[in-house]
């Protein structure tokens, strides 16, 4: 093949209109792309003088290697402005012409031209053609964004660009190499650059190829595409799996993974001490050979397949308690979930998290036990506080009716004196039989139904018709908020709201009509009343008895009562998971706050 041969050849794959031209300018050979933009065959092309298509070809012989605005003249006479550089070519008669751009060109010629460009310009890729010498034949615009330096650097080298943008060579340097090692054994080679551009790191992966023509180096074909983005998320992934890594290394649950077929491929220290066995003594083996009792490894085997199969259930994404197996030790209680992991849709392994819960279980036997004999205990207490508080009645009501009895029989016979004593007594024996009754009902709080809902609305009607006779001899004015409906125990709430109103009623100033106020608000938990009063007021050193039971703070004579209300509302509430406050001024009222739980 002569050189002439090689050339055409060349420009016959050039991406821009180009013209092969001997020393007389007479052309040789165009392209197939050339062939478009002047609108004649081959055969009628060849053979003509350059300068009947550029009149003005001795400018880019006088600038050779310049890019130079001329006109184009084609076939039809027609005149545009166009854009060439000429090169000639070492150790040949030959040059070549080449068109960079071609804005005047007619317009069908033009529109392919613009299509072309698009295409090229929407490449996801730096594109770029080489001559022997390591120069710019062709440069996409994704390889230089800029118009103008990119055609600069049409016929110059990455060294002329690092001079023209005062940057360091280092880069330039290592692509000749590699271009000249590309050249030399005839292969594509691929590299990354990597660089900084604002502040992070940039890379792209780069590739030349060499075309060849026999053995006689024709052009480079130079490609690049931005890698960055892969990188960094190549460089989470080995950050991630190492942290991975280390985070289950280090986690204070065994961690065990095993693939679909149950082998295992993890297993960390955790592991080894829960279990006893090594890492390298299990990996690869299967795991329900390992820490599952020999009772259960059917299950376990049949619910892996179940799952790889498509069978939701099972023990995957839950928290199960089952036996596991120690190496020498036998079986003991875990707590484990098992998650599955995914690849593409497809399960590839499944992760176990597993944890010796024997503390845990032991505590729970052991406050089991203690529930139990504290229920017993509680059950025989209440038994024994009602069936004494019953026996109680039988003496005293002997006491009451035979003190009676003397007061009516022997009335004459008895001085003032000790008609007194007997009064005294049956009055105590009176006294002592409403603290018996009240003991009993207290005994009774926390023999209950199921809980129900409760309207508390209905509930506050019903206790002011109760309470309708201490309302009106007081002239009370009770204000009730619309409250809401509870779940609780009916009789108990309303004995609840029933001893607080009425202590608010009991408790009124001398000379003032009692004002309550009931209202409501609630939490995500619970729900919280308020009974508020204008009452006498509890003094300050007494607010933390007033739930005691028999622990009365006023004056008998003028309160009636056994002081075991408030120790009734106290029980109530804590029976509704609740708790029960007061705040008070002494002399200006109190206000009784009660919470009721919304998980009963």
């Amino acid at each position: 093949m002569t050189a002439t041969d090689v050339h055409i050849k060349l420009i016959d794959t050039f991406p821009l209109s180009a013209f092969l031209i001997d020393n007389e300018g007479s052309i040789l050979h165009v392209n197939p792309k050339c062939l478009k933009m002047v609108n004649v065959s081959l055969d009628e092309v060849t053979g003509t003088s350059i300068t009947h298509f550029f009149s003005e070809f001795d400018s880019c012989l006088k600038n050779e290697g310049e890019n130079i605005q001329t006109s184009f003249i084609d076939k039809d006479l027609n005149k545009s402005e166009v854009l060439v550089n000429y090169s000639s070519i070492e150790n040949t008669d030959f040059g070549l012409l080449y068109v960079i751009s071609a804005p005047g060109i007619h317009s069908d010629i033009f529109e392919k031209q613009v299509f072309s460009n698009v295409v090229l310009d929407n490449i996801p890729a730096d594109i770029a053609v080489f001559d022997k010498d390591h120069n710019y034949l062709y440069i996409n615009p994704n390889g230089i964004r800029d118009i103008e330096t990119r055609e600069w650097l049409i016929g110059k080298s990455d060294f002329d660009y690092c001079d023209y943008k005062g940057i360091d060579k280092t880069l330039a340097q290592n692509r000749r190499e590699i271009f000249n090692k590309s050249i030399q054994t005839k292969q594509q080679i691929e590299w990354v650059d990597e660089y900084e551009r604002g502040g992070e790191y940039v890379y792209v992966l780069r590739r030349f190829y060499p075309v060849f023509s026999g053995n006689t180096f024709l052009y480079m074909i130079g490609y690049g595409v931005d890698v960055s983005e892969l990188k960094r998320t190549q460089k989470k992934v080995v950050s991630n799996e190492m942290r991975s890594q280390l985070i289950l290394n280090s986690a204070l649950d065994a961690v065990i993974i095993v693939c679909p077929q149950g082998l295992i491929t993890f297993w960390n220290p955790q592991a080894e001490i829960l279990f006893g066995w090594k890492s390298e003594e299990v990996l690869g083996k299967a795991a329900s050979d390992i820490v599952i009792p020999e009772r259960f490894r059917e299950k376990h085997l049949k619910g892996m397949r179940n799952h790889n199969e498509g069978v939701v259930g099972g023990a995957v994404n839950g928290i199960i308690e089952f036996p596991a197996l120690h190496k020498t030790k036998g079986e003991f209680p875990v707590e484990f979930s098992i998650l599955p992991i995914y690849d593409k849709g497809v399960i590839i392994n499944y992760c176990s998290f597993l944890r010796d819960i024997s503390a845990r279980k032991n505590k729970e036997l052991e406050i089991s036990q203690k529930n139990k004999t504290l229920e017993n205990q509680n059950a025989e207490l209440e038994q024994f506080t009602y069936i004494t508080s019953h026996d109680l009645q039988e003496p005293l009501v002997t006491l009451m009716s035979f003190s009676d009895l003397l007061l009516e029989e022997f009335s004459d016979s008895l001085d003032p004196e000790a008609k007194l004593y007997i009064e005294y007594i049956n009055k105590s024996a009176i006294r002592m039989r409403a603290l018996v009754t009240g003991l009993m009902e207290y005994a009774r709080i926390g023999i209950r139904d199921e809980a129900e809902e409760i309207d508390c609305n209905l509930i506050l009607k019903d206790v002011l018709k109760d309470l309708s006779a201490q309302i009106n001899i007081t002239e009370s004015n009770i204000v009730i908020e619309d409250l809401p409906v509870i779940r609780g125990y009916e009789t108990y709430i309303r004995l609840l709201f029933q001893n607080l109103i009425s202590n608010a009623i009991k408790f009124k100033k001398e000379n003032g009509l009692p004002e309550i106020e009931i209202t409501s608000s609630e939490t995500k938990k619970d729900w919280t009343f308020t009974v508020t009063d204008n009452g006498i007021g509890i003094e300050e050193k007494d607010l933390d008895h007033v739930f005691v039971i028999f622990k009365r703070l006023n004056n008998a004579s003028l309160y009636k009562g056994n002081g075991i209300g408030l120790a009734h509302c106290r029980k109530i509430v804590k029976m509704h998971h609740g708790e029960i406050h007061v705040k008070s001024t002494f002399g200006e009222g109190s206000t009784f706050s009660f919470t009721i739980s919304k998980t009963l």
